[in-house]
């Protein structure tokens, strides 16, 4: 009685679809875990290429903030310090001279060979600020008509500068100083507080590229920054054993380095004038010596050596990362990772608006970028 009931059912038109329900419900469940583990590797593939382009950047980053720190530090910075001094206020003038009116301390140092000025108005120093998209802010030496025999600065601007001899620098103009009254003793100090800011600024300037020089250096050495930012990203590495194979590529990249350029015996002048002081009658000498006074030579500006130069102009086409990953265990007991070997890929470019990828020394300019390509 039962068989017979089964068969009449069987045998009804709604008991049709019963069986081939019955045949593909383990095809839709198949389906559901081929998706469930499809998303699984899409998610370990995204999770790491995420994690790639996050360390490149973050340990690139690192040298685009240095190699910009110096192009500020190596003119735009004591320029603007030096350009600002005593508000810009003009230094009285010898009677009969034909130098131009309102002279400055500005002009007597940079007119003499202290520091680069912007362009491009270098003799007066004043121009409006470099628009963004500007990628030359023309900074250079002084090298007309006032600067004194044998103080030119050509020698300095290029990219391995010639280092100074050990005769006394001068940095100021002994042709501008004789005719203006730049004193230094008795009861006008004008020239003592100029040249004493004249040591300040540049002592704070190269004790910011000492900073940062040292922070690089800690930040790049071994790829710390990269190993740590891609393990932070992912939950199947460990933090002394992360992303060594990428880390391994842009880990020669990073050992950018710079020189300093330091003077030691420097020449500044002082006015002399009558007894009375009512006119100028020369200049004087005023020679120093950084070692001995400072304990250290006076920085003047870095440079790139050699090797670093090389390694920016790769930079500069990019530089390509490959890091392979695991993929998670799935149902079907299949090693993906044998079979396929997966790995995520990007290429980083360090780059600035320059032939030759070098925005630091000569002519620096803080255009530095970061670009992350597939």
């Amino acid at each position: 009685m039962i068989n017979y009931s089964i068969g009449r059912k069987l045998k009804e038109r709604k008991a049709q679809i019963l069986l081939p329900s019955v045949l593909l419900a383990p095809i839709f469940i198949l389906v559901i875990y081929l998706l469930f583990e499809t998303a699984k590797v899409s998610m370990a593939k995204v999770r790491h290429q995420f994690a790639l382009d996050n360390a490149a950047y973050s340990q690139m980053s690192s040298a685009s903030t240095y190699l910009n720190a110096m192009a500020m530090l190596n003119g735009p910075l004591p320029y603007r310090v030096m350009l600002g001094y005593n508000n810009g206020q003009p230094l009285r003038k010898k009677q009969g001279s034909d130098i131009p009116d309102n002279l400055t301390i500005f002009d007597l140092f940079y007119k003499g060979g202290a520091f680069p000025s912007i362009g491009p108005d270098h003799d007066s120093g004043i121009n409006k600020p470099p628009k963004p998209e500007q990628d030359d802010w023309d900074v250079k030496y002084y090298d007309k008509e006032y600067l004194d025999d044998g103080a030119t600065r050509a020698a300095w601007q290029k990219e391995t500068p010639s280092q100074p001899g050990d005769d006394f620098l001068p940095v100021m103009s002994k042709k501008l100083t004789s005719d203006v009254y730049f004193m230094v003793n008795g009861q006008d100090t004008e020239g003592q507080a100029a040249i004493v800011g004249y040591l300040e600024t540049y002592l704070r300037v190269g004790s910011i590229y000492k900073s940062q020089d040292y922070v690089f250096k800690e930040v790049s050495k071994n790829a710390v920054m990269f190993r740590e930012a891609y393990y932070l990203n992912v939950n199947d590495c460990k933090r002394d054993d992360c992303a060594r194979q990428s880390a391994s590529q842009i880990r020669q990249f990073l050992n950018l380095k710079t020189k300093p350029f330091e003077l030691n015996k420097i020449r500044f002048y002082m006015s002399e004038a009558s007894a009375r002081g009512d006119y100028n009658t020369g200049t004087k000498d005023l020679d120093f010596e950084a070692e001995k006074t400072l304990k250290e030579k006076l920085f003047q500006f870095a440079y790139l050596d050699g090797g670093s130069r090389s390694k920016l102009k790769s930079l500069a086409h990019g530089i390509l990362l490959k890091q392979t990953f695991k993929l998670p265990r799935n149902h079907f007991n299949i090693n993906l990772e044998q079979k396929y070997k997966p790995y995520v890929r990007n290429r980083v470019v360090l780059s600035c608006p320059r032939n030759g990828n070098n925005c630091v020394w000569p002519n620096p300019v803080p255009k530095y970028s970061i670009t992350l390509e597939p």
